[in-house]
C-alpha cells in the first residue's frame, strides 16, 4: 500500500498516538515533581525546636537512642544545619557511629563537610574528626579538598565586601560617631545584600574573610539594632530564620540590644551576642521562653545548659 501524501497536507501525522503521549505525560511529570523538589520551601523554625526538643532528650534525659531516632527523622524532612553549641548533623552521625546506627556513611559524612567549613581554622585540629572519616574511607586529603572546593563556592564579590564592612565596623573601637557612620554603610550594604543575593550566610560568605579577618554577619547585624533601618532588618531577617540562613539567635540579639538601647523590656532574654542575661530581675521567663520558641530558639534555661556544657569540655 502506497501513502498519498498529498491526502494528508495541512495535517499532522501522528503514528503509535498513545505511546508518544505516554511518553509526554511522563517526562512533563518528572520535570513537575523535580521543580518542585527543587523550589520546596523549608520553615526551618520548626526544625530548630525539633533539634531543641531531641537535644533535650539526650542532654537531660540520657536517652541516646531516642535522640538518634528522633535526628534522624528531622534530617529526612529537613537537610541539616549546625546549631550553635549543639551541632546536630555532626552529633547525630558521631552517635550513630557508636552505637552502630546506619547514618548513611560516605553520603552523611561528605554532606556534614560544608556544614563544618565555615569553622576550619579550629576543626581541623579535631583529631577525633579524622578518625571517623578514616573509618569510613575517607582520608584527610579528601576532606581538605572539600573544604577547599567549598571555599571556592563562596561569593568572592560578598567576601570581598563584608570584609570591608566588619573593618569599618570595628573603626576605632567603636567609639564616637565614627560608628554611626560605619554603621550607616553597612546597613545599605546588607539591604543591598540581601535584595540581590538574599542573606549573607555562612554558606554564601564563610566566617573568615580577606587576610584571615573574622566576619560574622552576626556581629554586623547585632550593630543594626542602633540604625535608622533597624525596622527593616527587624521584619525583613525573619524571613532568613524561616529559609534556614540566618541563625535565630543572631536575630535575637539584634532585637534585645535595641530594646536595651530604648530601655524596653527583653523579649528574648539576650543583652550581648552570645550569652543568656536577664536585663532586670524581673524578667518574665515564660513570656520570653514562648517568644523564644517563634523563633526557634532553645528556652533560656536550655541555652544556659549548652552554654556551660560547651565551655566546660
Amino acid at each position: 500500500m502506497v501513502l498519498d501524501v498529498n491526502n494528508y497536507k495541512g495535517r499532522v501525522f501522528f503514528p503509535f498516538t498513545f505511546r508518544y503521549m505516554s511518553r509526554i505525560l511522563i517526562f512533563v511529570f518528572s520535570v513537575l515533581v523535580l521543580t518542585s523538589c527543587q523550589t520546596k520551601k523549608y520553615n526551618y523554625i520548626n526544625y530548630y525546636n525539633k533539634v531543641n526538643e531531641t537535644d533535650s532528650i539526650l542532654r537531660y534525659k540520657k536517652d541516646t537512642l531516642e535522640a538518634i531516632a528522633l535526628y534522624k527523622n528531622i534530617f529526612k524532612k529537613y537537610p541539616p544545619k549546625q546549631s550553635l553549641w549543639i551541632d546536630e548533623y555532626e552529633t547525630y552521625i558521631k552517635l550513630s557511629d557508636k552505637f552502630n546506627k546506619d547514618f548513611g556513611g560516605k553520603k552523611s559524612l561528605y554532606l556534614l563537610i560544608p556544614l563544618v567549613a565555615p569553622n576550619w581554622k579550629y576543626k581541623k585540629q579535631d583529631k577525633e574528626f579524622f578518625v571517623l572519616y578514616k573509618k569510613y574511607g575517607i582520608d584527610s586529603l579528601a576532606v581538605e579538598d572539600e573544604i577547599n572546593n567549598w571555599k571556592k563556592g563562596l561569593n568572592k564579590k560578598l567576601v570581598d565586601s563584608f570584609s570591608i564592612a566588619m573593618i569599618r565596623d570595628q573603626e576605632n573601637g567603636r567609639s564616637g560617631g565614627v560608628s554611626i557612620k560605619n554603621d550607616k554603610k553597612n546597613a545599605q550594604l546588607l539591604i543591598w545584600t540581601i535584595n540581590n543575593y538574599g542573606y549573607p550566610s555562612l554558606q554564601k560568605i564563610g566566617l573568615w574573610g580577606n587576610n584571615g579577618i573574622f566576619m560574622p554577619t552576626s556581629t554586623i547585624l547585632h550593630h543594626m539594632a542602633g540604625s535608622k533601618e533597624f525596622p527593616y532588618f527587624k521584619e525583613k531577617v525573619i524571613e532568613f530564620i524561616k529559609n534556614g540562613d540566618c541563625p535565630p539567635g543572631d536575630y535575637a540579639s539584634m532585637i534585645d540590644r535595641n530594646n536595651n538601647l530604648n530601655q524596653k523590656e527583653s523579649e528574648y532574654g539576650y543583652e550581648t551576642m552570645f550569652h543568656v542575661q536577664p536585663l532586670n530581675n524581673k524578667l518574665d521567663t515564660i513570656k520570653v521562653n514562648q517568644n523564644r520558641k517563634k523563633i526557634g530558639l532553645p528556652s533560656v534555661k536550655h541555652f544556659q545548659k549548652l552554654q556551660s556544657d560547651y565551655f566546660k569540655g
